[in-house]
């Protein structure tokens, strides 16, 4: 997560404006590595550096703590992990917390503890406090108008506000087509600080035709822009933005069937006069208009959006790499084509791609700037 993120969540949760479980959850530590953190943060904030937690310093217990164990759990029902530990000190001389014992049988000796019967999951929907905080983002295959295969609806929503963001119609659901949406976004509206997704399932088998690992390419194109990625721990837990895929269904096949749609273009048409609509439509849930939300935070300067990147930047980190070896020539082969290149010492070289568009040619793997560039070329 970038160092600035970290930052700002500290910063908000010592003010007050985040508490303790979801400040923890954003940066994606324990309670106490959080406030470990924030002592860090407060002694010296122009030069924090979070570093890492130091590891597990918990010694083994000693083997006949282990073997009472085993002879005294199956005894309870449920466990008194209190009494647990009392004997634990009584017979072994072993002093524990509770908590410890707890967290360690559990850990160690699950197959001892009674099953209990599975109760249904509460989950708590926290909305962020500031637009750019965190975008949801999804995707939804469905007969969005009448075709011989169905249509994938890519589509972004601002975690406070509730605004769309954006919205595309693709044939595939690759990584390529995300990143073409998220440039369209990041052009009209800046960068966020947080993309929160499923568990990546939305770039799974079917993006094979990028021939690339999905995960990976998804979250270095973030990186390189100073996006952190945050992966919904369960589905329920994304439930805001399938709703809102619920509400677009229920209306955008009426609407398409209304207006005769045939074409891609035509569909996106009806897509963005709905978004339009849905956007300067009061919300039931916050009684509020997302898009007064989003100008009142952004006139009075109380977002989390930063300025987009220069054009350049992003045609590097919204891209897909590979690596291809340099002939002797001074040529390297790609999609069946050869190319001709600057000289170069290297083996190996990195291909910044943008499929059916251009790419280019550079002498090592991009980080957060272009490296020399050795060819461009279009497709």
């Amino acid at each position: 997560m970038p160092i600035h993120l970290v930052s700002r969540v500290l910063e908000d949760f010592n003010a007050g404006d985040l508490d303790a479980f979801l400040a923890a959850r954003t940066l994606g530590v324990s309670r106490s590595r959080l406030y470990q953190l924030r002592a860090a943060f407060l002694q010296d904030k122009p030069n924090f550096q979070p570093g890492t937690s130091g590891g597990n310093h918990r010694k083994k217990w000693p083997s006949h703590a282990r073997q009472f164990l085993e002879e005294f759990l199956p005894l309870q029902n449920p466990p008194n992990y209190q009494l647990v530990a009392d004997e634990l000190l009584r017979l072994h001389g072993l002093k524990r917390a509770r908590s410890s014992v707890e967290a360690y049988v559990k850990t160690h000796f699950p197959h001892l503890l009674p099953s209990s019967p599975k109760k249904p999951r509460t989950y708590r929907r926290f909305r962020r406090a500031h637009i750019g905080e965190l975008w949801q983002h999804d995707s939804s295959i469905h007969q969005w108008w009448p075709a011989e295969r169905k249509q994938l609806l890519l589509l972004t929503v601002d975690d406070h506000s509730g605004l769309n963001i954006q919205g595309s119609f693709v044939e595939a659901d690759t990584t390529w087509n995300h990143f073409l949406h998220f440039r369209n976004a990041f052009q009209r509206w800046g960068i966020p600080e947080i993309v929160y997704t499923d568990g990546l399932s939305l770039f799974g088998a079917s993006s094979a035709d990028d021939r690339l690992d999905p995960k990976s390419e998804f979250q270095r194109a973030l990186r390189g822009l100073g996006v952190a990625h945050l992966v919904a721990p369960t589905p329920q837990a994304k439930g805001k933005i399938e709703r809102r895929f619920g509400t677009f269904q229920g209306r955008m096949v009426t609407l398409s069937a209304h207006a005769k749609t045939s074409s891609w273009a035509e569909a996106d048409e009806v897509l963005q006069m709905e978004i339009a609509r849905q956007n300067s439509k009061k919300c039931r849930s916050t009684h509020s208009v997302p898009v007064e939300v989003w100008e009142k935070q952004t006139s009075d300067k109380s977002h989390r959006m930063r300025p987009v990147p220069a054009s350049r930047l992003l045609d590097l980190h919204l891209s897909l790499r590979f690596s291809r070896r340099v002939n002797n020539d001074h040529t390297i082969d790609f999609e069946g084509m050869n190319y001709e290149i600057a000289y170069t010492q290297k083996k190996s070289v990195t291909i910044v791609h943008h499929p059916k568009q251009r790419f280019w040619v550079v002498e090592y793997l991009p980080n957060v700037i272009w490296p020399p560039i050795l060819g461009a070329f279009s497709l």
